[in-house]
């Protein structure tokens, strides 16, 4: 089958929890015998804009106006597709669909509103989809507002409106976005790094605590530099150790927050390889979905921060939710470290290490086969 993505950036040449999920969904397809192409915003050459005065709106315009161009260029490709599926990109597609609707556009784009020719003798679909092409879309997460803006909700209406089936990454779109999802996903590990995983054990004194993630607010970044300072400055106050060197701390990521970062731990940027960054901490803080499931697949303990209610209901409906703390704010988060650090008695160890293994198990499960299995049903793509 002929598979065509639209992407947010190139998952062969960037890092992030979007693209290692396209990467690794694109090589098992591969491996299966379809043949899939990656049409990126990244790919697009936008050059800087000279006047500082004209950034922003009118800058976002030149480069809605410029992927517009380069999917016209591109259309061959919809041509060729059998299954175009968007991650988190739909407004890309957005004008061609309604100009193809109108007999506007030259053949090219016929696809996208009309059922697949494998599909048209299916007498289960609903009589609506025969207006929705093959096209299909995968929600990748939020935007980092809660609440939503009215236009990341439209959006997502929009996309879910106009697309044949839609996946989930999570199951929080319908309480927040008022959108339905024929199927919801949780991330997945990438089997070369699930070789080199050790069992988890329980965290020790005077290790460190990795920070794994975009250093931003969505991930809780300024909660976690609050509470590093605030440790820093209370670091002789019990039952911290008195000596500072005990705790060291650093980042696997990058973002607006790293130059506070850096004024506490080594910050080393997005690396292709984090697991050697992580692997002598015993316990990571990360929020984002594939962040977490990469720390737990490594065995450690992790922590994850709400700092508002759509996060909580983000991290709540996860299934590594029973195996993680979740703080709110900086202060929770100095429990929780103090917590983990107080030598709880022996049957509450054996339960950690118990709930501990349990998460990494789950963890190893999250396969790029499972994944595929998930995007194969949606496109009705029978499963050996």
């Amino acid at each position: 089958m002929n598979i065509l993505f639209l992407t947010p950036r190139n998952s062969k040449k960037h890092l992030g929890g979007v693209e290692g999920h396209v990467r690794l969904l694109t090589e098992e397809l591969e491996r299966r015998g379809h043949e899939v192409r990656e049409l990126s915003l990244s790919d697009i050459e936008v050059k800087e804009n000279k006047d500082k005065r004209r950034l922003g709106k009118v800058e976002e315009k030149t480069n809605k106006i410029k992927a517009w161009i380069y999917l016209w260029k591109k259309r061959d490709l919809f041509r060729w597709a059998e299954v175009v599926h968007i991650h988190d990109v739909f407004w890309w597609l957005l004008p061609f669909w309604f100009l193809n609707r109108l007999g506007l556009l030259d053949g090219s784009f016929n696809s996208l509103n009309k059922v697949a020719k494998r599909d048209t003798n299916d007498t289960n679909r609903h009589a609506n989809d025969a207006n929705k092409g093959k096209i299909y879309t995968t929600f990748h997460g939020w935007e980092g507002v809660c609440p939503p803006t009215r236009s990341a909700i439209w959006q997502k209406k929009l996309a879910q409106k106009l697309s044949r089936g839609t996946i989930g990454v999570g199951r929080f779109f319908k309480k927040w976005y008022g959108v339905e999802q024929n199927r919801a996903v949780w991330g997945v590990v990438d089997p070369r790094i699930s070789k080199l995983c050790k069992c988890p054990t329980l965290p020790r004194q005077g290790r460190a605590f990795a920070f794994f993630g975009r250093l931003e607010k969505v991930n809780g970044a300024e909660v976690v530099v609050e509470a590093i300072r605030k440790i820093i400055d209370h670091i002789k106050a019990r039952p911290f150790p008195e000596r500072p060197g005990l705790f060291r701390y650093f980042f696997v990521g990058d973002g607006s927050y790293r130059r506070e970062a850096e004024k506490f731990g080594k910050v080393t940027g997005m690396v292709k390889d984090p697991e050697k960054y992580l692997v002598d901490a015993d316990v990571v803080i990360t929020s984002s979905y594939m962040s977490m499931l990469e720390a737990t697949a490594r065995g450690k303990s992790v922590i994850a921060v709400a700092n508002n209610e759509l996060k909580k209901d983000y991290l709540d409906g996860h299934p590594l939710r029973k195996y993680i703390k979740v703080v709110k704010n900086a202060d929770e988060l100095i429990r929780v470290i103090k917590g983990l650090y107080k030598g709880p008695a022996l049957d509450s160890q054996g339960r950690a290490l118990k709930d501990l293994r349990s998460a990494y198990l789950w963890a190893l499960k999250q396969t790029p086969e499972k994944l595929a299995d998930a995007y194969e049903s949606l496109w009705k793509i029978p499963i050996n």
